[in-house]
């Protein structure tokens, strides 16, 4: 008896473990089908509204508002008015002078130059025009001369043998024709001196002419010398000798070309920009602005856009420039011919809701083959509009 209600009491386990097991399986199955069933649900209340887009972050070249280098047009001695190493200038100050007369002799020099060139180009036709006048006044003479002739023997028939045997044959058929043939070589003999006559005259005009030009374009290198030989500061900045500067020192050696001295505008610091979408040039650029990566977070507005080469593939490429007042943040001044971090921003024109765009892409998945987000949005939600598409989000007003 007590054998048996082990056996049952073993049995009654082994079912009960049996039917734990079947309901485990059973659960797990039924989550398992739950899950799969399970769907994305959009909801627009779970995205952030803002007014305001962040397009990209970007390298961005800082510069003040304006800057420019002052260099030497000769090799000189110059001599410096200002001989502080940093100073503030005003438009029109005088910065430095050029020994006048080290440019006089280098403008000598070029002018010397050119009339050997001149004179070069010249020669083959100098030597020539004499030879030239020569040959057209012989051949009128000659011309007149056999014109004379056969009028006289048209005239006596006689002298025709007297002729062949002055002449040698040739002259053995003399008629008309032979008259109207000389009288026409006579006539281009004729327009080819009156040409010679001309073209001398018109060298010797123009001669005249290359003197006066020479004369006057003499006494504007010489004031032009005068001009450049005098740096004035063409705005006001802040002015930075760039010669091996010596303190009490004014004079120095240059070369020509050689920077002087920089002068910087920093009343405004402008950022450069490149522009690396073209959906940004469909915004309204007013609306675009800056934020930079220092520790003031200085936010800058929109400048303008403009077309620039670049100086190593001299490509044509699109730049927006962004500015702000010195006065705002002084420190940017020491930014100044650097490049730094910046986040794009874009003022929305009215509050939209900021969607990330794998948070769209996953809901979309199945609904839509467009690769377009504003056509993807389009055809979810008919109503709705794509105002901005930043890198990683878009606004969409709906």
């Amino acid at each position: 008896m007590k054998s048996i209600s082990i056996i049952t009491f073993i049995l009654a386990g082994m079912l009960a473990i049996s039917l734990m097991s079947c309901d485990s399986d059973k659960a797990t199955t039924t989550i398992t089908v739950e899950e799969k069933k399970k769907e994305i649900i959009w909801d627009w209340k779970a995205f952030p509204q803002a007014s305001v887009l962040s397009l990209r972050n970007m390298p961005l070249d800082i510069q003040p508002k304006q800057s420019f280098q002052i260099k030497s047009e000769a090799s000189g001695i110059l001599t410096l008015e200002i001989t502080e190493k940093t100073s503030t200038v005003k438009k029109g100050d005088v910065i430095a002078r050029m020994d006048v007369d080290t440019l006089s002799e280098q403008e000598e020099r070029l002018k010397i130059q050119e009339e050997k060139q001149l004179l070069s180009e010249m020669k083959e036709e100098k030597l020539d025009r004499p030879e030239k006048r020569k040959k057209a006044l012989e051949d009128l003479k000659e011309a007149k001369r056999k014109v004379r002739l056969v009028e006289m023997i048209l005239k006596n028939p006689a002298m025709s043998e007297m002729s062949q045997e002055l002449f040698g044959p040739g002259f053995d058929n003399i008629n008309k024709e032979s008259l109207k043939e000389a009288q026409e070589t006579l006539k281009l003999a004729e327009k080819k001196m009156a040409w010679a006559e001309e073209f001398e005259e018109r060298l010797r005009e123009g001669q005249k002419r290359i003197e006066e030009m020479d004369m006057a374009k003499n006494k504007r290198q010489h004031q032009d010398v005068k001009d450049r030989s005098v740096y004035t500061a063409p705005f006001d900045g802040e002015l930075r000798l760039e010669v091996n500067h010596i303190k009490d020192q004014v004079e120095y050696t240059v070369n020509g070309r050689e920077t002087i001295a920089t002068l910087n505008d920093y009343e405004e610091i402008y950022a450069y920009l490149n522009v690396a979408n073209a959906k940004w040039v469909s915004l309204q650029p007013e609306r675009l602005y800056i934020q930079l990566t220092d520790k003031n977070r200085t936010l800058m507005n929109f400048h303008e856009d403009i077309i620039a080469k670049d100086k190593r593939t001299q490509k044509e490429e699109r730049q927006y420039i962004f500015s702000i007042p010195l006065k705002s943040n002084e420190s940017l001044k020491r930014l100044a011919g650097t490049k730094m971090q910046g986040e794009l921003l874009y003022k929305l024109p009215e509050s939209c809701y900021i969607v990330p765009k794998f948070d769209l892409s996953l809901y979309s998945l199945g609904k839509t083959e467009s690769l377009d987000w504003q056509t993807i949005v389009k055809e979810l939600w008919p109503s709705a509009q794509v105002l901005a598409e930043g890198r990683k989000h878009l606004a969409i007003k709906f």
